[in-house]
């Protein structure tokens, strides 16, 4: 226990000095691509991306940091049989596992992203399995396109009983290069907290009249303190998780379920694309998928890895000791 509780704080302390995620873009190579897609204001379309591919396998002591157990599929069914569910950020990384894992049950799946192709070959690969897939293209930064999105599943008389926000955007900028980039915090914004608002609460309506569950995909570093060069990141993250939390108790009288879950770093293609990532203690797709299957089962307020409370002990008993280690850090890498 004790090296486990060593391995955790050399990990935590590791993995704020660098970079953070969980599912936007690919290699280097897309990611500029995105870039000068984004500034040049172009669909997603025009671009093709592959997800990162994670082999699933976890070293030991990522198996001490984070044991996932597998959902029992017979209640999972249970759960599921005749619900509709809508999944955002669904074309790659854990969305797209999400998606698939979901689609073995009796469901009907309405599947939403910004990439129409992702979207369809997903759409394709599920053909033949026991759910109805529908794909709905949408940039959750745009307010239009959530209008759109919304008119749709009215059009189709969809009524949601599952709503899983998992679409996110990251992005890491010091100061310096933060200075002319403010459409970087208007994006995250977007995508991270205005968006997601604003589409559930189209949805609240139906979600209260199914007595339906929310399960938000979030970041550990929002229980964190906070970190230099994820401004934009971490408080478009904790803006939502704090606007769900607050609206939490009025959505339990309610019965509306919600649940949050807290993911340390995980292998996808927005965390993998800085390299350094590669060879660092990181949880798999496959477990983050699990712990969602699982909040579907058990209907848990909350996921956070086992050690975060640890860590939070840490960080009250010496409150400036985080700041003081990125005060340090930066000027010796200034």
């Amino acid at each position: 226990m004790l090296l486990t509780y060593i391995s955790m704080i050399c990990y935590l302390t590791e993995r704020l000095i660098t970079s953070y995620s969980d599912a936007d873009i690919v290699n280097l190579t897309c990611c500029q691509q995105n870039k000068a897609l984004e500034h040049a204001r172009l669909p997603m379309s025009h671009v093709t991306l592959t997800d990162y591919e994670d082999n699933n396998q976890q070293s030991f002591w990522e198996q001490c940091l984070f044991p996932v157990a597998k959902p029992v599929k017979i209640r999972l069914s249970r759960k599921l049989s005749g619900k509709t569910i809508l999944l955002t950020g669904a074309s790659f990384g854990i969305g797209a596992l999400v998606a698939t894992l979901l689609a073995e049950y009796q469901v009907k799946l309405i599947l939403v992203a910004r990439t129409r192709e992702k979207l369809e070959e997903l759409q394709q690969s599920l053909q033949g399995k026991r759910a109805t897939v529908f794909i709905v293209p949408s940039d959750l930064r745009e307010e239009r396109a959530i209008d759109s999105l919304l008119q749709e599943l009215k059009r189709r008389n969809v009524e949601v009983d599952l709503f899983i926000n998992n679409a996110g955007k990251s992005i890491h900028r010091g100061l310096d290069q933060s200075l002319d980039r403010y459409q970087d915090t208007q994006r995250c914004s977007a995508t991270n907290y205005t968006g997601p608002v604003q589409l559930l609460l189209g949805l609240l309506p139906v979600l209260i009249k199914n007595r339906g569950h929310i399960i938000n995909v979030s970041a550990l570093n929002v229980l964190l303190p906070s970190t230099s060069g994820w401004s934009a990141y971490q408080s478009s993250k904790a803006a939502f998780d704090q606007w769900l939390r607050c609206m939490e108790p009025e959505l339990k009288i309610r019965n509306v379920t919600v649940s949050s879950v807290y993911l340390p770093l995980v292998r996808t293609r927005m965390s993998m694309v800085n390299e350094k990532n590669h060879g660092r203690m990181a949880m798999s797709k496959a477990k983050a998928a699990n712990i969602i299957l699982n909040c579907i089962v058990l209907g848990k307020r909350k996921y956070r890895p086992w050690w975060t409370g640890f860590v939070l002990l840490w960080c009250s008993l010496f409150p400036n000791l985080w700041y003081r280690m990125q005060v340090c850090y930066l000027k010796k890498n200034k």
